[in-house]
């Protein structure tokens, strides 16, 4: 008895010494924890965006009324008409094909401004596009209408028309104000809200979704919208202002369509413009680079831009991920991207700054002299620089990389009174813009 009263108390004294060691460890505190998912969580972008309106609110977009007689003229010579969607640029802009289709008119939404989607890129920019698309791309007619009775108003640019913006779904004849729509789910920011012809409407709209607090108003991150370091933006705006962004570490998407030792040429299209912005991204050396950096990849690209007065404009500081990637890595988002070059003229290669950096291509230039680089020290020792002219004998300079053809350096009679198609990149040298030709498989002979 006196046995088992012993291993009774050695057990109970071992209990003891268990729960003091507990007490005396430091648990990590509960509220802490949460905390600190509630912050990874609201971090996370997860590219998902859907909507439904509480359907007690009012439907301030019908609380106005829309005349549909006589659709059937142009708006853009009377102030209303039918019209056909060509494109949706983004949350308040989109160009329209009027009613005798002869003429694309390109479209400011009257009373809103929403956040930015196409160039630098804003949060809820990319829900109110979104919300825009699929309203127009499913409806069954469409109709613009001036804010002053007979005529179309510019805006402040000059290019666009200012317009209220109606749609009628299938199945139903009521006709629905998008302008005041966008502006009731919070989508929008007012822009002279009050002082046009739906002024009161559209206020009260507005002031609806911000005391409901819906989307842009609600306090809630963008779902479709990086939050990270970066600025996220389009190779457009990237480069229409170098200045801004210069030492900003930017985020974008393009299509790699040519590789340049370490570094690739990515571009874009913009659908506002139609045409092509592009850039130079410096890789460096990292082992992963290859893997990513290949000529037909569409890329998301995060790196500092960089105006250097040597290296010219450029991105660089690049990271590269297998496995488990950050927001600032480099992604692949599609392989085998097909990019047709733009053809253009001298005057164009020779005008247009715009098409820095992008993939292009100019026929039947005749090789009216050659000069090669001779210098023994220099990396571009045998590349070549063609003096060519059109048919209209404007000037076209193209600079060459070192060619090689079967194994041996491609030399000036290769290409000396040679008349050719060219593909290449557009790029600066000391102020003046030159067609950079790559490989040889992109001069094509006429002659």
């Amino acid at each position: 008895m006196k046995y088992y009263l012993k291993i009774l108390s050695l057990i109970l004294a071992l209990l003891t010494v268990i729960a003091v060691f507990a007490s005396c460890v430091k648990k990590p505190a509960a509220d802490v924890t949460t905390e600190a998912v509630t912050d990874r969580q609201t971090e996370q972008v997860d590219g998902n965006w859907e909507y439904e309106r509480d359907p007690s609110l009012p439907d301030y977009a019908t609380r106005v009324n829309f005349n549909a007689a006589d659709l059937d003229s142009d708006f853009n010579a009377t102030g209303r008409g039918r019209v056909t969607v060509e494109l949706c640029i983004d949350g308040d802009t989109a160009h329209f094909w009027n009613n005798s289709k002869t003429e694309i008119l390109k479209i400011r939404f009257l009373a809103i401004d929403t956040p930015e989607s196409t160039g630098k890129v804003e949060p809820w920019g990319k829900p109110a596009s979104v919300y825009t698309k699929t309203k127009l791309n499913n409806a069954a007619e469409i109709a613009l209408e001036s804010d002053t009775e007979g005529e179309a108003n510019f805006d402040s640019t000059g290019d666009r028309y200012l317009a209220w913006v109606w749609y009628r779904n299938e199945g139903s004849n009521v006709w629905r104000n998008l302008n005041i729509e966008i502006l009731s789910e919070g989508l929008a920011m007012g822009k002279s809200t009050s002082s046009n012809r739906y002024g009161t409407v559209a206020t009260e709209a507005l002031t609806s979704a911000r005391s409901n607090r819906l989307n842009l108003y609600s306090g809630k991150k963008d779902p479709l919208f990086y939050y990270g370091e970066s600025v996220d933006l389009s190779i457009k705006s990237l480069v229409l202002n170098k200045e801004s962004y210069s030492g900003i570490k930017v985020r974008f998407e393009g299509v790699v369509t040519k590789k340049s030792g370490e570094g690739i040429y990515v571009q874009s299209f913009d659908e506002d413009t139609q045409q092509y912005y592009g850039v130079y991204v410096y890789g460096g050396y990292a082992s992963l680079a290859p893997k990513f950096l290949v000529v037909g990849y569409k890329l998301q690209i995060a790196g500092t831009a960089d105006n250097n007065e040597n290296f010219g404009f450029q991105v660089s500081g690049l990271s590269f991920s297998l496995i488990n990637p950050s927001d600032d890595d480099v992604k692949i988002i599609e392989k085998d991207v097909k990019i047709e070059p733009t053809v253009i003229g001298a005057d164009q290669l020779n005008n247009d700054p715009t098409l820095e950096n992008t993939l292009v291509k100019i026929e039947n230039i005749t090789v009216k002299s050659v000069y090669t680089t001779t210098n023994e020290t220099s990396s571009s020792k045998g590349a070549m620089t063609l003096t060519c002219s059109d048919a209209n004998q404007k000037t076209v300079v193209v600079r060459t990389a070192v060619l090689t053809s079967n194994g041996e350096t491609v030399t000036e009679d290769y290409f000396r009174n040679k008349k050719m198609n060219v593909t290449g990149i557009i790029e600066y040298y000391e102020g003046s813009a030159q067609l950079k030709l790559f490989t040889l498989s992109d001069a094509e002979i006429l002659n």
